[in-house]
């Protein structure tokens, strides 16, 4: 009894931060452009356009590469669970030998199949747009001045869209919600399966590290684009400081090993 309620609150910590991941990602609607003339507004909606069709592809290899992974996982962590949830190991004594469960390796199979189906309902609550919205402006008609003008006005809206959701991948909250879920998912370890701590440590160190794995690999391609349009076209920053767009995190060689750091 004890067991199933470490499982049961673990589990709603782990819902409640994915629910709060979903609200945290809803943004109001920008203005769109006004007063433009027809060869500014086809400039502007060339330049976006090939801004997002450029990006698109690094965007739908990051993310379904991330959901195969995640649902290979899942799967294969879950069949190897089942298969052996019911092993047994023979437990050597200088007087006798006897069998004793082993569930250790199905445990740590289980808690890391819960952990990865996590990580796809994450990619499939707040999906990855822009893998997906382009596709909505290349379906939209440009053969008016009025056609165009409705365009352009679509066309920044995705643009926003994208870098918002680009921006909150690299924000503060992933982080906070991988540890929530990680941090519980050493805790079931330890106080679910009575393991020692050790055990937990490990399961919380592989979770995070491919926690922050799916979050550095994430392309921000059309973070870049929108601040370099907003400079261009609405007098936005020019400097590329105070925005965070070009912040980067990067690996080098060092003498004797290899250094991370960040760019501003």
């Amino acid at each position: 009894m004890r067991n199933n309620r470490v499982i049961c609150l673990i589990a709603a910590l782990m819902l409640l931060a994915a629910s709060a991941n979903q609200a945290f990602a809803q943004k109001k609607p920008q203005p769109g452009p006004t007063g433009l003339s027809d060869a500014q507004v086809t400039e502007r909606l060339s330049y976006i356009e090939n801004a997002l069709y450029s990006a698109q592809p690094h965007a739908q290899g990051w993310w379904y590469s991330w959901m195969a992974v995640y649902a290979s996982a899942t799967i294969v962590q879950g069949t190897l669970a089942g298969y052996h949830w019911n092993d047994w190991r023979h437990d050597h004594h200088p007087l006798y030998t006897r069998k004793i469960r082993n569930r250790a390796f199905a445990e740590d199979m289980l808690i890391g199949g819960c952990t990865t189906a996590l990580g796809v309902g994450g990619l499939l609550i707040t999906p990855f747009k822009s893998a997906y919205l382009p596709d909505r402006l290349r379906s939209m008609p440009a053969n008016t001045a009025a056609e165009r003008q409705a365009k352009l006005l679509q066309a920044e809206d995705i643009l926003r869209q994208c870098a918002e959701v680009e921006a909150d991948g690299w924000g503060w909250m992933p982080h906070v919600l991988n540890l929530v879920v990680n941090i519980g998912a050493g805790l079931t370890t330890v106080l679910a399966f009575n393991r020692p701590w050790t055990d937990g440590l490990i399961t919380f160190g592989e979770s995070e590290a491919v926690s922050l794995l799916n979050i550095f690999t994430q392309p921000r391609k059309n973070l870049k684009a929108l601040k370099n349009y907003e400079a261009k076209y609405k007098g936005g920053d020019k400097t590329g400081h105070g925005d965070g767009y070009d912040n980067e995190i990067f690996f080098t060689l060092v003498p004797g090993g290899v250094g991370i750091g960040m760019k501003f």
